[in-house]
């Protein structure tokens, strides 16, 4: 480490100068005071230690660096008076000395500097980015990272991302899943371990939700105007939504233990939007874990995980928004939650991603897998905090399609840990919140 203070020469020795005080120098320097002529200086204090006849009570502690680095003189023996406190750092000086007033302003200076090195305020830390057609936010607190690690992080951030959408983005036609979803049936198709990995998450949600989460619905968000081929402003008609339902199905996909997945009825498409966001936070939080980073935030969309505290050294703070499509005065938030312990939350609203349609009727990206429509009841939006980022954006797209009646009693079965909260909509802008207890619990109303 490099020495904080100013070593001054004399005679061609180097030397820490020191108040004089009574007869005796005053005890127990600092400790990086060097040599003084043949004499080392012994056993140092940081602060300013014994006085002959009396103790410096409790002193700012600047006073003991002052009392080592401003030199005495007969003029002014005693320039840091004995019985002040906090008040007594700063010295008494004669009239007419108006260079030694500059010269012991500088060295005060240079301490509050070194003050300052010594104990740095909080340090945070932001990469942002896009992925996945929407953008990305990392934060990082109390992380000693300089420029160049911080943007190597950056590339491995963008590079770990960029794989999942090379596997799991239906908006790549070079993708595996696009490969996937132009092949036919009983053509299984070898994937990537971490496209595997989803997939299999995947059908585990879409059995646990009685296929309210099903990541077959892809020729329903395309015929909605909701996928790669394209935004429409007229509902679909009748016929259309029938033969887009046929294709859809949980069921009608498998995963081999070799990792070959395989459908079973033409026209079947894997749409894992439901889902892949959240996957993608999860593998950024890993990779920061890998990297013995603790105390971090990772938001992909919206989808958000926290570990450890932020800056100020208390845990992360997110808002939950209201769910109101036409904002008048911009997005309001209903409640700000806190979050730390590797806890996820995602949340899924028709507010989002909608048109209106030649009714003016709001038509959300929400399909329901079983009226092969848009959602239609009150339901605005859900949040759900869970283990994982990954659980929290599937159950959080399930818990919309199934509203509170259904949707309480399977989260209390099959998902123990997990909590949630509806947000329905009554009218154009009143609004009602049903959540489990521990949601309740963990959110702090910001109106």
């Amino acid at each position: 480490m490099e020495k904080l203070f100013p070593i001054f020469p004399r005679n061609g020795k180097l030397f820490s100068t020191r108040w004089k005080t009574g007869a005796r120098r005053l005890q127990d320097p600092h400790p990086l005071a060097g040599k003084t002529g043949a004499r080392r200086l012994q056993d140092p204090h940081p602060l300013a230690g014994k006085t002959d006849a009396r103790r410096l009570q409790d002193p700012h502690p600047l006073a003991g660096w002052v009392n080592q680095f401003c030199p005495a003189t007969s003029n002014a023996p005693n320039r840091i008076h004995p019985r002040h406190k906090a008040v007594g750092v700063f010295p008494r000086l004669r009239r007419g000395q108006p260079w030694k007033l500059k010269i012991e302003c500088w060295i005060l200076n240079v301490l509050l500097a070194s003050l300052a090195a010594c104990a740095p305020s909080p340090r945070a830390e932001t990469l942002a980015g896009r992925t996945m057609g929407t953008t990305y936010s990392i934060r990082i607190a109390d992380a000693a990272l300089d420029r160049r690690a911080l943007d190597s992080l950056q590339a491995d951030v963008n590079a770990t991302l960029a794989e999942v959408n090379r596997q799991m983005s239906t908006y790549q036609p070079d993708s595996e899943i696009a490969r996937f979803n132009r092949a036919a049936p009983h053509a299984p198709l070898a994937i990537s371990p971490d496209f595997q990995f989803v997939a299999r998450r995947a059908l585990a949600l879409a059995e646990a939700t009685g296929g309210a989460f099903d990541p077959t619905v892809g020729a329903l968000v395309n015929l909605w105007g909701f996928g790669p081929d394209g935004a429409i402003s007229r509902r679909p008609a009748p016929e259309q939504i029938e033969a887009a339902r046929q294709t859809v199905g949980f069921r009608h996909l498998s995963l081999s233990s070799d990792g070959r997945l395989a459908k079973d009825i033409p026209g079947l498409k894997l749409d894992l939007s439901a889902i892949a966001k959240g996957y993608g936070v999860d593998r950024v939080a890993a990779l920061l874990r890998k990297k013995d980073i603790e105390n971090f935030l990772v938001e992909i969309g919206g989808e958000t995980l926290a570990a450890g505290l932020n800056a100020e050294g208390v845990p992360w703070r997110v808002g939950v928004r209201r769910p109101d499509p036409d904002p008048a005065g911009g997005p309001a938030l209903e409640g700000v939650l806190h979050l730390t312990g590797g806890r996820a939350i995602a949340t899924s609203g028709d507010y989002q991603n909608f048109f209106r349609d030649e009714n003016g009727q709001l038509q959300s990206h929400l399909i329901d897998p079983r009226t092969a429509a848009p959602v239609q009841h009150a339901v605005a939006s859900v949040s759900v905090l869970a283990p994982d980022c990954l659980t929290a954006d599937a159950l959080a797209t399930a818990l919309v399609v199934l509203g509170p009646a259904e949707g309480l009693p399977l989260l209390a079965a099959a998902f123990p840990g997990v909590e949630a909260l509806f947000i329905l909509r009554h009218g154009g802008d009143q609004f009602e919140e049903v959540a489990t207890p521990g949601f309740a619990a963990a959110l702090r109303y910001a109106h």
